[in-house]
């Protein structure tokens, strides 16, 4: 009987995830692929399977920075979508689940193992109660897991990233101002995540009244606020910031007492220039409800391949 199963990633835009394990078991490494179309998906997949030795599937998970509707999943940072009937023909097996990537994500973190999260701040996490998952990457991800009163977890979809943003200070409001004349609506998502972290930058550089700065990358960024440079430092500030005050608003919103889970390439970008002491100031300043907020504890996740651990699970 056929006991293993295929778990495939493809929410980052410029590569695949692949592993492979036997059902009820977290896969031991994951495999990356480059990927740009649909064909090079099912080419990467046979050769990873041959790679494999070909073992007969007894079922399939892939996740994307996507939302499955009528068996399909649209994967916007590539430009095609997988259609899981397709995908039945193509591996030869019945069982195809399409997850949303931070879905993924937020099944993982019952299986996370010691020294896979950091903590930042907050009390112990209570049992048997919500636990938020929230992150940084090309997009600002959100999703939680609910349990089910039976040891298990429901995870919950959310579009949480795409909620309003709020400023607090006159330089958030006057970088918010400068990101209305440009989007319109603005939400987190504009100023959490790695286009984000620009986009802060560049209304930084007009509201310095330096409309001609050539607009650096993410990378540049960092490398210059890791060498002092004042603009770049802030920029990334100004979005940890307001990822801060997210993070105790969907504490607050979930009721999250099971933990807050900090996870995006975005966080592991930035390293020892994420201001810990700033954010747990930002993150417990909730008026009436800062008791509350400083309770819940909040963790930094280190693991890799998280999607990949995640997917794994729904194969128990």
């Amino acid at each position: 009987m056929a006991d293993h199963v295929l778990l495939s990633d493809i929410s980052n835009g410029t590569y695949l995830k692949l592993a492979i394990a036997r059902r009820g078991e977290r896969p031991k490494e994951t495999a990356h692929y480059a990927c740009n179309s649909l064909e090079g998906f099912k080419t990467s997949i046979r050769d990873f399977l041959d790679a494999q030795g070909n073992p007969h599937l007894s079922g399939a998970a892939i996740s994307a920075a996507g939302w499955e509707r009528g068996g399909i999943i649209q994967l916007p940072n590539h430009g095609f979508s997988i259609d899981r009937a397709d995908m039945r023909g193509f591996l030869n097996t019945q069982r195809i689940n399409l997850v949303n990537d931070f879905v993924a994500k937020a099944l993982a973190i019952p299986r996370l193992e010691e020294g896979e999260r950091d903590k930042i701040c907050g009390g112990d996490p209570l049992e048997e109660q919500v636990i938020a998952v929230i992150g940084p990457h090309n997009g600002l991800g959100m999703s939680a897991l609910a349990p089910d009163g039976m040891g298990n977890w429901t995870a919950m979809p959310t579009e949480g990233g795409h909620s309003d943003l709020a400023p607090t200070t006159d330089l958030e409001e006057a970088v918010l101002r400068v990101l209305i004349d440009k989007y319109g609506h603005v939400s987190r998502e504009r100023v959490i995540s790695i286009p984000g972290v620009v986009d802060v930058w560049k209304a930084l550089a007009k509201i310095d009244g330096d409309d001609e700065a050539r607009t650096p990358m993410i990378e540049e960024i960092i490398a210059m606020a890791s060498t002092g440079d004042e603009r770049s430092k802030q920029a990334i500030d100004l979005s940890m910031g307001w990822f801060a005050a997210m993070a105790s608003d969907v504490a607050l919103i979930l009721g999250a007492r099971g933990g807050v889970y900090l996870a995006g390439d975005l966080l592991d970008q930035i390293g020892d220039l994420f201001d810990v002491e700033a954010f747990v100031k930002r993150y417990s300043d909730k008026g009436r409800l800062s008791r509350y907020v400083s309770e819940v504890p909040v963790f930094k996740t280190t693991a890799r391949d998280m999607e990949i651990i995640g997917l794994a699970t729904l194969f128990d």
